[in-house]
């Protein structure tokens, strides 16, 4: 899932409007009924970046994000959150 959101925002301008960032946190909920939700997670000083462009670069690559089954608890389907941490700094070439 990780190598994923890391292809998905390779394409996009997060390493160039942000070049000190070489990862950022995404705590990924997967609902009992197969959806997803992606929220970057910014430290608490991160007054200085603009989380809502941040989060509007997130939402719109990760759009059509493969269907994943949710856990199963007791034979139920139950909600799971967890951080993944994504790298997005890009590797320099040599």
């Amino acid at each position: 899932m990780s190598q994923l959101v890391q292809e998905k925002l390779q394409i996009d301008s997060l390493s160039i409007l942000y070049p000190e960032w070489d990862t950022i946190s995404v705590k990924v909920t997967i609902f009992p009924n197969s959806k997803m939700k992606f929220e970057p997670q910014f430290p608490k000083d991160s007054v200085a970046y603009d989380t809502i462009k941040v989060d509007s670069i997130l939402h719109a690559r990760l759009i059509d994000f493969p269907k994943v089954n949710p856990a199963i608890k007791r034979g139920i389907p139950v909600k799971t959150q967890f951080i993944l941490p994504v790298i997005i700094k890009a590797k320099e070439a040599k």
